[in-house]
């Protein structure tokens, strides 16, 4: 049952088996329902081995991740070395057709031609460029290195709290 029941199922049927244990205990004895007891142990020990088997799941794909992100590396790396030849072997044959002058070569596998790129601006001064002309950006982040610092310290910090979380770990 553990193999086709979900993590998420097995989870909610162990909580209200233990509610249910709870509920069922006498109120002058403390004694529980035993057959509630017994479906929760069960219950218990299918969710272990499904959460064992998630963790295998996710064990997988981080090792598939890793393993994609290694290979991506290596074809970025090559695809930078073939680049960076592409751009030599171009502004070579750029630098000999300007040596010798020449505007148009057709080939029967490729052609060679120069055209006019759009005009690009060159700002000689630009603290005489008119304000009309200037863009302002303005950025606000929060410092939360500081704000951290600050509360750790026990400063108060309007619109601002320290929440601390778990970090599931999965080995």
């Amino acid at each position: 049952m553990s193999g086709t029941t979900s993590l998420y199922r097995l989870t909610n049927e162990y909580q209200d088996l233990y509610d249910a244990v709870l509920s069922s205990a006498d109120e002058e004895t403390g004694e529980v329902d035993l057959s509630l007891v017994t479906a929760l142990a069960q219950r218990q020990e299918e969710w272990k081995k499904k959460a064992v088997s998630v963790a295998c799941v996710y064990r997988a794909l981080k090792d598939d991740g890793e393993r994609v992100g290694r290979e991506i590396e290596r074809l970025t790396a090559i695809k930078k070395r073939i680049e960076r030849e592409r751009d030599r072997i171009k502004d070579g044959l750029d630098a000999a057709c300007q040596t010798l002058g020449v505007e148009s070569v057709k080939g029967m596998y490729a052609n060679i031609s120069y055209r006019l790129a759009p005009p690009t601006v060159v700002v000689d001064n630009p603290d005489e460029i008119p304000e009309e002309y200037i863009r302002v950006k303005v950025t606000r982040n929060e410092d939360k290195v500081a704000i951290r610092e600050a509360i750790q310290q026990g400063k108060e910090v309007p619109g601002a709290h320290l929440e601390q979380k778990k970090n599931i770990q999965i080995k």
